[in-house]
């Protein structure tokens, strides 16, 4: 068996990378929005960290879905695994999909800070916090589009 081609190690491979570039990005993103000097963070005006949810969410979620789909993609074909290119239809409802979990988790975590019984949170926890979701959000998207749209593939060529 094509050790490149083992699914678990495939998908585990996938997701440490899409969580590793995620983390960073999101650590980035933060850097650049709220800067790094420990302060409060206004859950609304006028940092509007709760708001920030949503835009990260939907960057990471997209970049997640469709960077490890056409990644995987790639794998197969070079490997010779018949099927391994689905239509771009197929990717686009995977992503689609993968997007809406994200927005999803997103809206509920700018809704749970604005609603929330704090008005202010620490920067530097905040930026851990931002940190761990862009990892943990990035790994499950990343999950669900290579588990959606290769594992068939995959486990029928790696047999």
């Amino acid at each position: 068996m094509d050790q490149g081609l083992n699914p678990d190690r495939l998908l585990r491979q996938e997701q440490a990378t899409s969580a590793a570039i995620n983390a960073v990005l999101s650590a980035a993103f933060f850097a650049l929005v709220f800067g790094l000097a420990r302060r409060p963070l206004a859950m609304a005006a006028p940092d509007r960290f709760a708001l920030d949810f949503l835009p990260q969410g939907l960057m990471v979620s997209l970049m997640a879905s469709l960077v490890p789909a056409l990644v995987v993609r790639g794998k197969l074909r070079k490997a010779g695994a018949p099927g391994a290119a689905p239509s771009g239809a197929r990717i686009a409802r995977a992503v689609v999909g993968g997007v809406l979990a994200g927005l999803g988790t997103a809206a509920v975590l700018a809704a749970l800070a604005l609603l929330g019984p704090l008005a202010h949170v620490d920067s530097h926890a905040a930026l851990v916090f931002k940190v761990a979701y862009g990892a943990v959000l990035g790994l499950a998207c990343t999950r669900f589009a290579v588990k959606k749209l290769f594992f068939p593939i995959i486990t029928e060529h790696a047999a």
